[in-house]
């Protein structure tokens, strides 16, 4: 590849990867072809990018972009996995990618603009999804007010039942 043509696929690079916060990279060695294209498809459903990258040049925009961690763990056939959505969505995809294809392997990456390392990205895979954690919180808001509502509505109805009462021995 000339020199002409490594820096023209290094500008494309940085340009793909400015302004993205969540950049998984992974090893992608051992991945068929066909496994690949499944791999890509199913990614790009999700809004995924997958890109497989030559790990020099691949550094050489890294260290332009000032994010020289995930220069150095680059290692072995590398594919770099990027989204502008939810880094636990991009986390979620990419362990049960790894879970289908043992050679498919997380290698670390930036998550919300912070350097992560394999586990944490493994472990934030383990974290509900934005929707789940919302509905969860509502529903531990609204529990307590349904519960208040009953006792003001058995509170009402007994004060019914006594009025009634009264009502029927007062008309005997």
């Amino acid at each position: 590849m000339s020199k002409e043509l490594k820096k023209l696929v290094v500008k494309e690079l940085i340009s793909g990867y400015q302004g993205i916060d969540n950049i998984v990279v992974v090893n992608f060695k051992g991945i068929k072809a066909h496994q690949a294209n499944e791999l890509r498809k199913s990614l790009s459903e999700k809004e995924i990018s997958l890109k497989v990258v030559k790990n020099s040049l691949a550094d050489i925009a890294f260290k332009e972009m000032k994010i020289l961690e995930l220069g150095q763990i680059l290692e072995g056939p590398s594919a770099i996995t990027t989204t502008k959505n939810d880094p636990v969505f991009l986390a979620k995809a990419l362990s049960k990618c790894s879970k289908k294809m043992p050679e498919f392997k997380i290698m670390g990456g930036l998550v919300d603009g912070k350097v992560s390392l394999p586990d944490e990205i493994k472990a934030l895979a383990l974290i509900p999804s934005k929707e789940v954690v919302l509905t969860q919180i509502l529903f531990g808001i609204s529990t307590p007010l349904i519960q208040l509502s009953n006792l003001f509505n058995a509170a009402i109805k007994n004060l019914y039942i006594v009025l009634l009462a009264i009502k029927e021995k007062k008309d005997v």
